[in-house]
């Protein structure tokens, strides 16, 4: 079956989503052509170690803009991606974001740690930079390692560049007009040593806050992800919310909406 035909629940896509899901498609089989013929200019990269490498050695790269196509998203604490965006943002780099809406249910933290987020149809792994470079997702391994490819390759970056093009008016924000980020930087901070077990005398340590204000803090983030304890708030942010009404209903756009 064509992918751009693919049906949803039984229904067929909106065509401007079949479109996408059709030149995602393209993409992954350009991709795999060039890659059977050891293309020049595209380059294996495997397993998650790696690519955060890569990421490393590409940020100072970024003179204008990061693009990034994500269709899977879930929190990681210690995520590479995140330090390495707020760099190439402090120097002026313009970083955009495209994910699936289900992915406020995997990743709560996501609105507060890129607010400018977009949520929509959304096929294909890929970050493009400065429009002459790309990363583009390919099949794992028989490992299962992630595979993903460098390509300087016009062709290929430039249909990737398309295709997020062709996304963004499918969009909406990850956040309402006038609506803030549920927390601040110091919380998200806070978030992650939570996420990795810290109690809150190691926190207010490793934030350079009192005790009583790393408590603050701790109740806070409970509070934006209405999480009735810290194993709750723990299994959330990882994308685990089992037990919850909310779980049953489906995951919502914008909570509190």
């Amino acid at each position: 079956m064509d992918p751009s035909q693919v049906p949803v629940l039984g229904v067929p896509e909106p065509p401007e989503v079949a479109d996408l899901r059709r030149l995602s498609a393209d993409i992954v089989r350009l991709l795999a052509e060039r890659a059977s013929d050891r293309h020049r200019g595209l380059r294996p990269i495997v397993g998650s170690a790696a690519i955060a490498q890569e990421l490393t050695r590409l940020e100072p790269m970024a003179a204008k803009s990061i693009r990034v196509l994500q269709p899977q998203y879930g929190y990681d604490p210690e995520d590479p991606g995140v330090p390495l965006t707020r760099l190439a943002c402090s120097r002026g780099v313009e970083f955009e974001l495209i994910t699936r809406p289900a992915t406020v249910a995997t990743h709560p933290l996501l609105s507060s740690i890129f607010p400018g987020t977009l949520l929509g149809p959304c096929f294909l792994r890929a970050v493009v930079i400065d429009e002459s470079a790309a990363l583009v997702g390919g099949v794992d391994d028989a490992d299962g390692n992630r595979v993903t490819w460098f390509t300087e390759a016009s062709a290929l970056v430039e249909a990737v560049t398309d295709l997020w093009l062709a996304t963004v008016p499918q969009c909406e924000p990850i956040l309402g007009p006038g609506e803030k980020p549920p927390l601040t930087e110091r919380q998200l901070d806070v978030a992650g040593l939570i996420c990795l077990g810290e109690k809150d005398d190691a926190i207010a340590r490793a934030v350079s806050v009192s005790l009583r204000t790393a408590e603050r803090e701790v109740a806070a983030v409970l509070a934006a992800l209405d999480a009735r304890s810290r194993a709750e708030a723990v299994l959330m942010m990882r994308g685990r919310r089992i037990n919850s009404a909310e779980a049953v209903r489906g995951p919502s756009r914008r909570r509190g909406r």
